[in-house]
C-alpha cells in the first residue's frame, strides 16, 4: 500500500531524470567541441562571414539577425581586448550550427550560449541583443558563468544552476545546465543551455486533477500547478515573461519559499521534508478546509524535491 501511494510520484521523477539527464552528455560534447575551436581558432575564424558583424554607436560588437541556424551576438564595451573578442567573434560562428542542431533534436531547450572571459556572448536563437544586453555587462558575474569557474566547478563537468532566475531575453523564469570550456588549462568560456520552467510545468506537471508541485533543497518553488499552489498558501507564480535589459541575477523571492510561509503548518510540513527526510505530511484542519496527504520524493539529478497533494 505505502508503495502504491508513491507510485505515480516517482513514475513522475523518473520520466523527469531521464529527459534532463542526457543533457550533460550534449553538453560536454558541445563543450568539447568549442575547445576544438579555440585550438583551432586560425582555421575557424577563416570560414567566418566577417561582415555579419558590426559596432555599434554604444561600442558593442554585435550580430543581429533573424535567420534560421543563425546565433545573434554580443560583445560587452567593457570586453579586454577588442581585437581578440572580434577574432573570437569569428572563430566561434561555428557554433551556430552546433546549437540548431541540438536544438532540433531536443525542441525543449529553449536556449543555447557560449559566454566568455572576453565578454563575448553568442546565443541561440537570437535575440534583440542591442536592447536586451546593457552596453557594459559584464558576463562573468552572473550565476550562468560564475557557477562553472574553477572554484564552484572543480570538477569542470557539467552542472545544473539550481537556483532558478528571470530570464532578461522575456522567456520567464529559467533553468540552466552549464559546462566550462578550458584551452591550455584556463577557463575561456562556459556553454550553456536553458529550459523554461513553464515548459516544465507543462511537460512534467500537467497531468489533468494532479496537484504537483516542485521546490528546490533551500525550500523555494521551482514550478507547480495552480490548485497545489494555493492549497501552500502561495501566491500565483508569476511568470515574468518581458523583456527587460539584463543587468544583475533576479531569483525567486522569499513570497516563494516554503520555510518562510504565513502557515505554521506549511512550515512544519516543509522541515519534515527537507530536513528531517520524511516522505508523507497530513496537511489539514487548521490550514485547509479538508485533510490533503502530501507526498514527497527527493530527485537525484538536482537537490529538487516533487509533491504530491492529494485529498
Amino acid at each position: 500500500m505505502y508503495s502504491n501511494e508513491f507510485a505515480f510520484l516517482d513514475s513522475t521523477v523518473t520520466v523527469m531524470e531521464s529527459e534532463l539527464r542526457p543533457l550533460e552528455k550534449e553538453i560536454s560534447q558541445l563543450a568539447d567541441f568549442t575547445a576544438v575551436l579555440f585550438a583551432h581558432s586560425d582555421q575557424f575564424a577563416k570560414m567566418a562571414v566577417r561582415e555579419q558583424y558590426k559596432k555599434a554607436k554604444t561600442g558593442v560588437i554585435y550580430r543581429e539577425t533573424d535567420k534560421e541556424h543563425k546565433s545573434s551576438v554580443f560583445v560587452s564595451s567593457n570586453t579586454p581586448d577588442w581585437e581578440e573578442a572580434y577574432f573570437q567573434v569569428y572563430y566561434t560562428e561555428a557554433l551556430d550550427s552546433m546549437f540548431s542542431e541540438l536544438q532540433r533534436k531536443v525542441p525543449f531547450i529553449s536556449q543555447l550560449y557560449f559566454n566568455t572571459k572576453l565578454q563575448m556572448c553568442r546565443i541561440y536563437p537570437p535575440v534583440d541583443v542591442l536592447n536586451v544586453f546593457d552596453t557594459d555587462l559584464d558576463l562573468t558575474s552572473f550565476n550562468f558563468y560564475y557557477m562553472a569557474d574553477e572554484v564552484r566547478n572543480p570538477g569542470k563537468g557539467s552542472k545544473w544552476v539550481e537556483d532558478i532566475y528571470i530570464d532578461p531575453a522575456g522567456r520567464g523564469w529559467i533553468l540552466s545546465l552549464i559546462h566550462p570550456v578550458y584551452y591550455d588549462q584556463e577557463l575561456e568560456g562556459v556553454i550553456g543551455l536553458d529550459i523554461t520552467v513553464n515548459d516544465l510545468i507543462s511537460r512534467f506537471l500537467s497531468y489533468g486533477d494532479k496537484r504537483l508541485v516542485l521546490i528546490d533543497g533551500a525550500g523555494n518553488v521551482v514550478a507547480g500547478t495552480s490548485e497545489a499552489m494555493e492549497l501552500l498558501n502561495l501566491p500565483p507564480l508569476r511568470n515574468h515573461t518581458y523583456v527587460q535589459t539584463i543587468n544583475s541575477d533576479n531569483f525567486r523571492k522569499e513570497d516563494y519559499n516554503l520555510f518562510k510561509s504565513k502557515s505554521k503548518e506549511v512550515r512544519q510540513m516543509i522541515s519534515k521534508f527537507l530536513l528531517e527526510k520524511d516522505n508523507m505530511y497530513v496537511l489539514g484542519g487548521a490550514h485547509t478546509s479538508q485533510e490533503y496527504t502530501v507526498l514527497c520524493r527527493q530527485m537525484d539529478l538536482l537537490n529538487w524535491y516533487v509533491l504530491e497533494l492529494e485529498e
